[in-house]
């Protein structure tokens, strides 16, 4: 993925983080090797770019808390579909099941 790709899914993770959470939660959005990392008090998001078919480029947007993976999400070809997707998953709460044998 070229530069100004990845430049302008950050900027759209940005913007739909800034504008969702309005400044009532404080985040950081950190680049990892395949995407982005979201960190929130309460969740993270894994932002993740692999290739796709005809050289498409597709995202994947998983939901972590308490360090276990809750929701994955996607693929997404576009970063307006993303961005909704993104939108969703920080205006929501957070619930898992945890399974048992028995």
């Amino acid at each position: 993925m070229s530069v100004d790709s990845r430049s302008a899914v950050e900027e759209q993770v940005r913007t739909t983080v800034d504008e969702t959470l309005e400044g009532t939660v404080s985040w950081t959005l950190t680049e990892t090797a395949d995407g982005y990392r979201l960190s929130l008090d309460d969740r993270e998001l894994e932002i993740d770019c692999h290739d796709g078919p005809e050289e498409a480029v597709h995202w994947v947007l998983t939901l972590r808390a308490d360090g276990e993976t809750v929701s994955k999400f996607g693929p997404y070809e576009s970063t307006e579909k993303l961005a909704d997707q993104l939108e969703t998953v920080l205006t929501s709460d957070v619930f898992y099941t945890v399974c048992c044998d028995g």
